[in-house]
């Protein structure tokens, strides 16, 4: 699919609710941002975005998200050029993943000077660069697995631990510089475990289409957001989690409260 970078230098424009939103899709809340893509008319909803930061350190990735709206024409984000009457073009994009650059570790700027990265301009001070297929295909990568390591790679948790039937414990709060939701590696290996790596609504998988790319890549999605839990709880995986693709994990937040994967699925026409 089409895949565009998103730029944001601090020094031109303040965005005052990142922490806000950075907390809200922590606690698997829905979020929506308008953000301009510079003078690009031909992004269009189901494209794939990152949002680099640039401008001040620390710079790198912060977010990754789709886009699901066509490109809307509105004032100028610069409030001074939308006071001389100037006009700017954005897209509406769904965030999946958003760090605050202030608390949390990003996927560095230097990090993206290596192998096929170092052929993209990541320096652009326009927004709605398409980045090229295989550079595209490589940052999904890097950033999935710089994700998993960042919060805890479940990839080699021991046998025992995943046999024992008993719930896990997820949710409980962490005290850092700010209270976050904390999940549970275990939990989300024993669910693809035992459901598998296809999306429970559309049956995608991302290793069938990608190859070797895509292999064990899915959202997990909780059937209750871990922010109506209310704090620490006894979470089953199987009872609780389900493998779902980014796409139709986007659409079951597009309400609050979120839809279920049974009426996402009948949107779609499962029978």
């Amino acid at each position: 699919m089409p895949t565009y970078l998103l730029t944001w230098n601090p020094k031109r424009w303040t965005w005052h609710d990142l922490d806000k939103s950075a907390k809200k899709i922590r606690a698997d809340q829905h979020i929506t941002e308008r953000w301009s893509c510079g003078v690009n008319r031909s992004i269009a909803p189901g494209d794939r975005v990152f949002l680099i930061r640039l401008g001040m350190p620390p710079k790198g990735i912060i977010a990754s998200g789709w886009v699901t709206s066509h490109v809307i024409e509105d004032s100028h984000w610069d409030t001074k050029l939308a006071r001389d009457g100037k006009q700017a073009l954005y897209v509406e994009i769904d965030l999946d993943v958003l760090l605050n650059p202030e608390t949390d570790e990003i996927l560095s700027r230097e990090a993206l000077t290596k192998g096929v990265l170092a052929e993209m301009h990541w320096d652009s001070q326009s927004s709605g660069i398409r980045i090229p297929d295989h550079v595209a295909r490589e940052l999904e990568r890097k950033w999935a697995q710089f994700l998993d390591l960042r919060v805890d790679t479940s990839l080699a948790i021991p046998e025992e631990d995943l046999a024992d039937p008993s719930s896990y414990l997820e949710g409980s709060t962490k005290q850092v510089i700010l209270n976050t939701y904390e999940r549970n590696p275990k939990a989300r290996e024993k669910c693809l475990r035992h459901f598998g790596y296809n999306c429970a609504i559309c049956n995608f998988n991302f290793k069938q289409t990608f190859g070797p790319l895509g292999d064990k890549f899915i959202h997990v999605h909780h059937l209750t957001p871990l922010s109506r839990k209310g704090g620490q709880y006894k979470l089953d995986p199987i009872r609780d989690l389900r493998p779902v693709c980014p796409n139709c994990h986007a659409m079951i937040h597009k309400r609050k409260p979120a839809f279920t994967i049974t009426e996402v699925g009948k949107l779609r026409g499962n029978k």
